[in-house]
Order: structure tokens, then sequence, then C-alpha cells
């Protein structure tokens, strides 16, 4: 059986063998807050190592403000943390305010008195428009693309007239709002809120692959940069963990099982087990559940490449 660290669990058959009747889905349902460490899909918040790029800190110094009662960010089903457009830019605020000298009493004081969102996501006054960046960056890929407003609105389900207030700066986006408009564009969240794109590596030494989660007995490690929308990644799952339930985005999926065994699960029904060598693609669309389904064997480890980028 494929056991997550949950506890959820997935009756598997004998090793190697492919079994398409229907069976009972893995515990849980779609849960983009499992181990994996991804954008969540809902549109609620960015992950803990997301969020700690755009600040331009470490998940660390994350932890210890919240620690300090600096930051208190929402929490999933399955505990992990999720940071808001707004906590963003409240913790660009406390990095700026701790690398000039201040400390943790004085960035509460000092945010406090700024009108910067509290520790528990309500303003002591009014937010503060967000940093221009999101929007000229919007605006850029616009014009780049020739679309009007009319024209990207009718592409992204939003209004033309939010779409001008966020390329002005005078509206806070949403992660979700955000979302729409990146896939309309070829790129993503992080993509639109960073002020500039960083240019790819054409070669990532393999000391140097960041880590996308390394927990709970998942490593999850990106072979590339984020200069394009092929996202390569190596899975290592120890014996008994993987994804905790099905999850399903927008795109493709390759995956080549390079040693141990993978149990992949697709549609909540059709049981797959991949051996050393074997490959596979499917749509992302398709539900989609997998792990190291053994007790005691070694780990699993699988080339997994998304299109677009999910993480």
């Amino acid at each position: 059986m494929l056991a997550g660290q949950d506890g959820g669990l997935v009756t598997s058959s004998a090793p190697g063998s492919e079994r398409s009747t229907p069976s009972p889905p893995p515990s849980g349902s779609v849960d983009t807050s499992s181990r994996l460490g991804c954008s969540d899909v809902n549109g609620q918040g960015l992950y803990i190592q997301q969020a700690a790029k755009l600040v331009g800190a470490t998940p660390d110094q994350l932890r210890k403000w919240e620690q300090q009662r600096l930051i208190t960010p929402a929490r999933t089903q399955s505990g992990y943390r999720t940071y808001t457009i707004e906590d963003i830019e409240r913790m660009r605020r406390i990095q700026s305010l701790m690398a000039a000298g201040v400390n943790a009493a004085g960035v509460r004081r000092l945010l406090d008195e700024s009108g910067q969102p509290s520790p528990n996501g309500s303003p002591s006054q009014p937010a503060p428009a967000h940093a221009r960046g999101v929007g000229n960056t919007i605006r850029d890929l616009r014009r780049e693309h020739k679309l009007t407003l009319r024209d990207l609105s009718a592409r992204t389900g939003l209004s033309a007239s939010y779409i001008s207030a966020l390329e002005r700066g005078t509206a806070a986006p949403s992660i979700a709002s955000l979302q729409k408009i990146a896939a309309v564009f070829d790129t993503n969240v992080l993509g639109l809120m960073n002020e500039s794109y960083d240019a790819p590596n054409l070669l990532v030494r393999a000391d140097a692959r960041r880590i996308i989660q390394g927990e709970r007995g998942v490593r999850i490690e990106d072979m590339s940069t984020s200069g394009t929308n092929l996202e390569p990644l190596l899975f290592t799952f120890e014996p008994g963990c993987g994804s905790d339930g099905a999850i399903s985005h927008e795109g493709e999926e390759f995956l080549f099982v390079m040693c141990g065994q993978l149990h992949l699960r697709l549609d909540n029904s059709d049981d797959y087990f991949l051996d050393p060598g074997d490959s596979m693609s499917f749509r992302s669309e398709r539900p989609h559940a997998f792990g190291n389904a053994s007790s005691d064997g070694p780990p699993t480890v699988v080339l997994w490449i998304n299109t677009p980028r999910t993480f």
C-alpha cells in the first residue's frame, strides 16, 4: 500500500502490474497543500519557498518572524503556511527595517504606525496601494502582445476596469487574478510579481539545484531556472511517502523512473506501477496521485517534467 505521512492509503497490487478497474481513491480530497510545496491552484496564497524568494529572505527567516509575531501566515488543512500579497509587502518592509538595524519590537511599532497590515491580517489603517511593479509588468506584457484592456478582459474573465486599476497600481491583485493574467502571457504568478525576469542559466550544477521540498519523505529539486515554461524536477520518495492525495492543474506532464518503483493513480481509478526505465505522459488536468508504494524498499527517484511551470 502507498501510505502517506498523514495516514492516506492507496491499495496496490503486485509490483509491475497495471489495474484499470475502479478502486477507492487516495485518502483526502484534491489538496495542493500536500507536501509538494506548489502554488495554491485555488488562488489562496504562496508557499514559503516562493514567498521567501519574493521577499529576498530565507524560509528560516520567515519562520523566525512568525515566532517574533511580526507575521501570521494562514495555514492549509495540512498545516502548510501560505502567504498573501499583503504578507509579501509586509515582509519586504520587515526585511528592509531589519537590514537597517531595527529590532523586532521596533519593526512591529513602525509597521503599526505606517498602517501596514497587522500579523492577523487586519490593517490598523487602510492598507497602502500595492507596488506599481505588478501593474507595470501586466501593462508591458499586454502592450507587447498588442492586447487591449477589453481583449485581456475577455481572455481572463476579469473586468476591463479592474485590469486597468491593476495596471495603475490602485487595485490590490489577488493570487487568483494574477494566475488568470499570467496564463494569458505564458508565465506564472512569480513572473508577474518580480519586477524583472531572471535570465535563464544554461547550466545548473548538481550541488546548486534549488530545493523546492525536502521534508516528510519527499524531496523535490529544480533542475532548471525560472526562465522558461518547461520545468524539469527531480523527485525522491522515501518508502511509504507520496502526494497524499490527487492533484490536478493545467498543463502536461512527462515522467521517467530512474530507480525504485513509482505508483501512479490517474482519474482516482487507474493504477500504474512504473519500474526503472519506464516513462509516462498525461494531461495535468487528470487527477493524479503518486508515491513510493513500498514499506521498506529503496527510495524512488523520478525525473518529472511539467509545462507550464507548476512550482
